[in-house]
């Protein structure tokens, strides 16, 4: 009984080192036992007897040559093993690096981001204000100009030209409208994208699933803060808005499904994300040709800059999806 619980003891011991240690206490038995099996048969000396028959050869002095060999072997990978160290120190260092310069990039990103956000708010608004109100005045002469039943009159000309571009204007007014900044804003801005979509693609069919999402968020359950920060609620709205404009110049597609999802974390805590999807079953791409498209790479970097991951893949048998998946942190709400 007391051998057994000395040998669980040893055992314990044993399991509680790591590899290194093992290793040693390897060797270290190794050369123990091995010097011991040299003692009990007098290893020198039969050797010593045996190859004295072969003294022109000098094989007498092998047991030297093979300490010689274990020393400079001993020598070469102490060498090697201070160099490895060398070079693990400059990996670490260069990792560092690297994590700063990641870090910087994200932050000049966000920067840039938010700059990109400000003009696009400053020329919706000139483009209201100032372009607007020029193409409405010009529009209300050319209607005081026409006259009754002469369709080649210049002035209905302008008249109809003007509303052209009036046209345009709104239409690029939209795409520049300033992103939601809330959570609750952010969904509506969605609703309201989707269904503009709608109206200038009326064969395309869209699926929108994020209704069940936002009363998980919005700050409706739980007597929680759910509300997502803006940068967050920006980078919805401009993903969605990317993806339905690639979708229109390239995909050709008639049916477009979006979802968003809010997946818990059960190892990070109270941690959680968002997980965004995009589905369409437009042409066959090429899914790594579409990956370096200058509109998946803005779409890529609005993701990172927000901690998020962002992925595409083929949504057999045709057509792509793109996910992003963005973590938030819900605190309790201080009532």
């Amino acid at each position: 009984m007391h051998n057994n619980h000395r040998s669980m003891k040893i055992y314990d011991f044993w399991q509680q080192l790591n590899t290194t240690k093992k290793d040693a206490l390897k060797a270290s038995a190794s050369v123990l036992l091995a010097f011991v099996v040299a003692l009990k048969i007098n290893l020198a000396e039969t050797l010593a007897e045996r190859l004295a028959q072969y003294e022109a050869f000098q094989l007498d002095e092998i047991p030297f040559l093979l300490l010689f060999i274990a020393i400079a072997l001993a020598w070469f990978a102490w060498h090697r093993m201070v160099e490895q160290k060398m070079e693990i120190a400059l990996r670490v260092v260069a990792e560092e690096r690297n994590l700063q310069l990641l870090a910087e990039n994200k932050s000049l990103t966000q920067h840039i981001l938010k700059v990109q956000e400000f003009e696009r708010l400053e020329l919706a608004r000139d483009l209201h204000d100032d372009i607007g109100q020029y193409l409405l005045a010009i529009r209300l002469d050319a209607s005081a100009l026409t006259v009754k039943g002469d369709d080649d009159n210049p002035a209905r000309r302008i008249l109809s030209n003007a509303g052209h571009i009036q046209n345009m204007a709104k239409s690029l007014m939209r795409r520049l409208r300033p992103a939601p900044t809330n959570s609750k804003n952010c969904v509506d801005g969605i609703h309201l994208m989707v269904q503009e979509w709608r109206e200038l693609q009326p064969n395309v069919h869209i699926e929108l699933h994020i209704d069940e999402c936002t009363q998980l968020f919005s700050g409706q359950t739980d007597a929680q803060d759910r509300a997502i920060s803006a940068q967050i609620s920006v980078t919805l709205y401009r993903f969605v808005q990317e993806a339905l404009t690639n979708i229109a110049k390239h995909a050709q597609a008639k049916h477009i499904d979006i979802s968003l999802d809010l997946v818990n974390v059960a190892f990070n805590g109270n941690a959680q994300h968002l997980c965004l999807e995009i589905k369409d079953d437009g042409i066959a791409l090429d899914v790594q040709a579409v990956s370096s498209g200058m509109g998946i790479i803005g779409m890529r970097e609005r993701i990172s800059a927000v901690n998020g991951e962002f992925l595409v893949r083929s949504n057999r048998p045709h057509g792509l999806i793109v996910c992003a998946k963005i973590p938030i942190n819900m605190t309790r709400k201080d009532v």
